[in-house]
């Protein structure tokens, strides 16, 4: 698929999508090529995403990775396309004061839902109160093959209510009104699951010591 050149975008929203993706990267929620991040533009012609593009290491992007999106998932510049799309589309259609998303691979929260498997109620709970406070932020969406609509939908259904989705097997979808706001609630959520996991507390709770 070749590339569709992009129009002139405002260089104040590429930046704050580079600048956070950037951000994510050093701090280890977005290695590699994976996880993906996105911005609602109010552009001349309506209402427009910008998003990174597939297969690129959001630590080392230009404006170049950045692709173009109608709300409708069309591709109108850029790409191709990050395979997540259509969950930041269906998150933006879902929760109408969302105007950033950043779904990374936090590896201390990767590392507890697979520690947690099947104990979900134990997820992020700890004797903190920052546990409560962020905890109730978090919604869980089931087991879906990444970049699926079904994915969509389950993580969709979740952000009505929760600014950040747990996506089971796979990471955390976080949306606020500023990109800025979408990672701090993540640092806040994997955070807390490095503690969980740095306690001992599972360890308690399954007998081994």
């Amino acid at each position: 698929m070749h590339a569709i050149p992009l129009p002139d975008l405002p260089p104040a929203l590429c930046e704050t999508l580079l600048s956070c993706c950037r951000e994510a990267w050093r701090t280890g929620g977005l290695l590699g090529f994976n996880g993906n991040a996105s911005l609602l533009w109010d552009s001349p012609d309506g209402p427009r995403v910008l998003m990174t593009r597939s297969g690129v290491c959001k630590g080392r992007m230009s404006a170049a990775d950045i692709c173009l999106l109608h709300p409708d998932g069309r591709l109108l510049a850029g790409g191709p396309a990050s395979s997540e799309g259509a969950m930041h589309l269906a998150v933006y259609a879902a929760r109408p004061a969302c105007r950033a998303i950043l779904h990374t691979h936090p590896p201390h929260l990767l590392a507890l839902g697979i520690r947690l498997a099947g104990r979900m109620e134990d997820f992020l709970r700890l004797p903190l109160y920052e546990s409560d406070v962020w905890r109730a932020r978090l919604g869980v969406a089931p087991a879906c093959e990444p970049g699926t609509s079904e994915l969509a939908a389950g993580v969709a259904a979740q952000a009505r209510q929760f600014p950040a989705v747990w996506m089971s097997g796979h990471g955390l979808c976080a949306c606020g009104e500023t990109l800025e706001e979408a990672l701090g609630l993540t640092e806040q959520l994997e955070h807390l699951a490095q503690i969980q996991l740095l306690s001992g507390i599972c360890d308690r709770e399954e007998g081994r010591i």
